[in-house]
């Protein structure tokens, strides 16, 4: 059991992060088609979209529920402690199973959206919004 939890507290968090990192180098580095999207790149966006909204769900959930009292402190000690490369394990086993779920499943977020186009949306979120402007406002007068 202590294996595992090396390896979704700590390893998982670091390859995760080499991998976006990665995944945006990628991106501005080549110059891909727009054109149609294939079987996997669909899969691609249905499960990033699906995630999204798991990641959403467990959010909310997280804070309506009344579990708030130390639960941010000791989250945002071990994302410093992550950022300062000596992770603390101990601070991230004692919250609560929604909030493991909530960052298993935003790691994952995170993970599927560097195989896809929209990474670049990590940086300029702003373009994203614009896009899905756009497509309301199409959708209207269509």
């Amino acid at each position: 059991m202590e294996m595992l939890q090396i390896f979704l507290w700590i390893v998982y968090p670091y390859t995760v992060a080499a991998i976006v990192v990665m995944g945006l180098v990628w991106q501005y580095d080549s110059s891909r088609e727009e054109g149609s999207q294939s079987k996997a790149g669909r899969l691609l966006a249905y499960a990033v979209k699906g995630l999204m909204i798991v990641c959403t769900v467990t959010g909310i959930a997280i804070v309506l529920s009344g579990r708030l009292s130390n639960e941010p402190v000791l989250l945002l000690k071990w994302l410093i402690s992550l950022a300062q490369l000596q992770p603390d394990k101990e601070l991230i086993l004692d919250i609560s199973i929604l909030s493991k779920i909530h960052f298993i499943s935003v790691f994952l977020f995170l993970l599927i959206l560097a195989f896809t186009k929209e990474i670049s949306y990590l940086l300029k979120p702003h373009l994203y919004l614009k896009k899905l402007f756009l497509k309301l406002q199409l959708e209207k007068r269509g």
